[in-house]
């Protein structure tokens, strides 16, 4: 059956625009890490070492940027 959410069924233009679309959500969840955790150079697993009040504050700026 066609499903045109499948990504199998999306034109190029549109594969194209959500890969942008999911590279830059990333790109902006990774700064925000950074930032939460102090820059400490290092970002591999730093999302695991906050504290649940720098989580949820993770969450609330993602949700006002997104």
């Amino acid at each position: 059956m066609y499903n045109i959410n499948n990504p199998s069924n999306w034109s190029w233009s549109k594969a194209f625009a959500e890969h942008r679309k999911t590279v830059r959500q990333a790109e902006l969840t990774q700064q925000v890490v950074n930032h939460l955790a102090g820059y400490p150079g290092k970002s591999d697993g730093e999302y695991d070492k906050l504290s649940k009040d720098k989580q949820d504050n993770l969450y609330v700026i993602l949700s006002q940027i997104f």
